[in-house]
């Protein structure tokens, strides 16, 4: 099974910012894994592409979802663009997926609203076993946007850890993008 931790170890190697993404994240700022994960997703940086390109081009199988919807092929490194975000990386041993970030200097853009923004030294954090994850009130936000049962589970779980400050910016998120989303209340 891959962990969080082992795709660290590659991205480590790789010289760009990065963080664990999704369901992972959440599972790593509780400190436990609290239910199943089919994937791993890690991100990036929209400017760091040709850097991410350039490591894994030599030992890995690169592919992107460019435009979205219409499937995984072969990422030949040519940078892609909002709305595609979607990369992943395969190798022998493993795969995981690289989302690109909209991240402009110092600032990260909400890839859903670009009314969103936060300073990008604020959109990751360290978990307690040592890898950078997204911030939870921002993985939150990714996952506002479906009602699927593992996201109620992320937030009930998750919801009751922020501090004041990350509650009132997912509060603020959620307003400016879902008004009459059902977590607002617990918020």
């Amino acid at each position: 099974m891959l962990v969080p931790e082992t795709v660290a170890a590659v991205m480590n190697t790789v010289g760009v910012w990065w963080a664990v993404a999704g369901g992972w994240a959440i599972d790593l700022w509780l400190g436990e894994q609290t239910r199943p994960h089919h994937d791993i997703e890690a991100v990036v940086g929209s400017a760091d592409q040709p850097t991410v390109h350039a490591a894994f081009q030599t030992d890995w199988q690169l592919y992107c979802i460019d435009p979205p919807g219409s499937g995984w092929r072969r990422w030949n490194g040519d940078p892609i663009d909002r709305p595609a975000f979607q990369l992943q990386a395969r190798s022998t041993t493993m795969e995981f997926d690289l989302f690109v970030e909209a991240i402009d200097g110092s600032t990260w853009t909400f890839r859903r609203d670009d009314r969103i923004r936060l300073p990008v030294e604020q959109l990751a954090t360290v978990s307690r076993s040592g890898v950078p994850i997204v911030r939870p009130e921002v993985q939150l936000l990714y996952m506002a946007r479906s009602a699927e049962p593992k996201h109620v589970h992320d937030f009930e779980l998750v919801q009751p850890t922020l501090a004041a400050d990350a509650r009132s910016w997912l509060a603020h998120a959620l307003r400016t993008t879902v008004p009459s989303h059902p977590w607002l209340e617990r918020l």
